[in-house]
């Protein structure tokens, strides 16, 4: 349901001039229906929590993420990181970029 500005003649269009009655009774009724549903379902469910390390590899570019999948070297981190119970790929991401990509220095360099 909306308003428009017509331009021939110049006037306000309203909702009414184009909906008709029962169809604009049946969205009420649908967007109430939807609105109740969402009450229901913000209070029944818990969402999910994120940590600040999530929603910053969530909004990381996926050309920069995809540069550290890509590494053979990140892979071994991240494999060494997992056989330490550290399954967070997100901590992982940005651990390996501090202590490796950063520095220079690959993660294979360190374990020897």
């Amino acid at each position: 349901m909306y308003s428009d500005l017509r331009t021939a003649p110049d006037r306000v269009q309203t909702p009414r001039e184009v909906v008709r009655d029962v169809v604009a009774r049946d969205c009420v009724d649908l967007a109430q229906g939807c609105l109740r549903y969402a009450r229901r379902h913000v209070i029944e469910n818990i969402p999910a929590t994120f940590t600040k390390t999530q929603d910053r590899l969530f909004t990381m570019k996926l050309a920069k993420l995809d540069q550290f999948l890509k590494k053979e070297d990140f892979y071994f981190f991240f494999l060494s990181r997992m056989e330490a119970g550290q399954m967070d790929i997100a901590e992982a991401v940005f651990k390996y970029e501090q202590d490796h990509m950063m520095t220079g220095i690959p993660f294979q360099a360190t374990k020897d």
